[in-house]
């Protein structure tokens, strides 16, 4: 109800409302995954990150023996070992700073080209030919690559992801990060290695985690993962 504007009549005049429409009066329903805590912008980020992993993780329970058992001594292959992990902590402590400086995607970018083109290079000069200086020098420089790829991702979802929904995200990272590796890269292989070998599984490895990275970067569309933070 409100007054007339006449100042000779203040005569209550009646409000007309519009009724509200069915979207007004209703929230937009959230999508599955949002309702699971993913948040729906990076929903193939997940999915591929668990690709990604799962490829990773395929060697992780054959790769010493396989090397002990064609001439590698198992002090050479703790070496081959050791090594790595110091390139995976270096380049976990950098994925952190390069995002910030680059941009997680281009950072992922670079994680899933260092991994594929440095496996291809352990399996065709280092694992084919039995040169352990060769396998020494791929693997070492391969192992940078999946902390940019992974950590980086985990960099873009602390800064597109909602307060709210920050928690949950970071559950799901976990999940998919430690489901591909060990966990599912070990089933897989245990499949894998009984019907087409130990060295072709070598090669579905690669085939994953390319599939995985590609999955990630081309579906993923949320912009603040392609921008310096």
């Amino acid at each position: 109800m409100r007054r007339s504007p006449s100042p000779l009549c203040w005569l209550p005049v009646k409000e007309e409302h519009l009724p509200l429409t069915q979207t007004e009066i209703l929230p937009p329903r959230p999508s599955i995954a949002e309702r699971i805590g993913i948040p729906r912008p990076l929903l193939w980020g997940f999915v591929g990150l668990l690709l990604f992993m799962v490829g990773d993780g395929v060697e992780a329970g054959y790769l010493a023996p396989y090397l002990e058992n064609h001439g590698v001594s198992a002090r050479a292959v703790a070496l081959l070992f050791t090594v790595y992990g110091v390139a995976v902590s270096i380049s976990s402590w950098l994925s952190g700073p390069l995002s910030d400086l680059w941009g997680p995607k281009r950072v992922m970018w670079i994680g899933l080209g260092i991994w594929a083109v440095f496996e291809v290079l352990f399996l065709l000069l280092g694992v084919s030919t039995g040169s352990y200086p060769s396998m020494l020098v791929a693997y070492t420089v391969r192992g940078l690559g999946y902390p940019l790829f992974a950590y980086g991702f985990l960099v873009w979802i602390a800064a597109a992801t909602p307060p709210r929904q920050l928690g949950s995200a970071a559950g799901w990272f976990w999940f998919a990060f430690s489901g591909g590796l060990p966990t599912l890269g070990s089933l897989f292989a245990s499949f894998a290695i009984p019907v087409v070998g130990e060295v072709t599984t070598f090669w579905l490895s690669l085939g994953m985690v390319i599939a995985g990275g590609l999955v990630a970067l081309l579906l993923t569309r949320e912009p603040r993962g392609a921008a310096r933070l």
